[in-house]
């Protein structure tokens, strides 16, 4: 099921046009209420309206960390900030800037390529888990070693430190954790995931050029 759903997004994003840079970031927006007006004569004076507080969109809460510039840009890239694309709410598994940039410089090219888009595409919705994972309910759990699916069915190994409350999470550190936004939740990585596939398609040696036939030997 999750392999379909991580197919309809690839479909998706097929049919969009190249964008710019990408992806998300968010945290909660500060409750902000209206104070109420100064007034010695409570029945002389209605209270101002309280505004309702507007809670941000997972991309607009990765912009707001300060911490995930290059998965935004990944993301644009990729061309999964289409508001079309809703696929329910998501943990996402946002690697900061850091950690982009701790990548090896061929690797972080080839995977901003054009040519490579598609496994751009693959490497972020391994980040991706459908449904909601605050740290309360990954700690949670009665095991300290466990799996949890990513939006292409990829299982993400969680492991648990109990004498420190800390997670791994494919052994990849939650330096940030419980971004909260309308779509979902943002917990912050120290390392980018890249799915062993990715990996092997990045690392494989280029293609030789096509032999030009002479027209002589057709």
């Amino acid at each position: 099921m999750l392999a379909g759903v991580a197919e309809a997004v690839r479909s998706l994003v097929a049919g969009l046009t190249f964008a710019v840079l990408m992806m998300p970031g968010a945290v909660s927006a500060n409750d902000m209420a209206a104070p109420l007006n100064p007034c010695g004569d409570a029945g002389q004076h209605a209270a101002a309206p309280v505004e309702t507080p507007k809670v941000m969109t997972l991309k607009e809460a990765a912009a707001a960390t300060g911490m995930l510039a290059k998965m935004t840009e990944a993301t644009k890239l990729a061309g999964l900030d289409d508001p079309e694309i809703d696929v329910g709410p998501l943990t996402l598994l946002a690697p900061s800037d850091e950690a982009f940039n701790a990548l090896p410089q061929d690797i972080r090219e080839k995977l901003l390529a054009p040519e490579n888009r598609a496994l751009l595409t693959d490497l972020l919705l391994y980040h991706a888990i459908p449904g909601l994972y605050p740290t309360e309910r990954l700690l949670g759990a009665r095991v300290r070693n466990y799996t949890v699916s990513a939006i292409d069915g990829s299982a993400l190994e969680i492991n648990k430190r109990m004498k420190t409350g800390e997670i791994d999470i494919a052994g990849a550190k939650i330096v940030r954790s419980d971004v909260t936004a309308s779509d979902g939740i943002i917990h912050v990585i120290d390392k980018v995931l890249i799915p062993p596939a990715v990996l092997a398609a990045l690392n494989a040696p280029p293609m030789p050029e096509p032999a030009l036939i002479a027209e002589g030997d057709q």
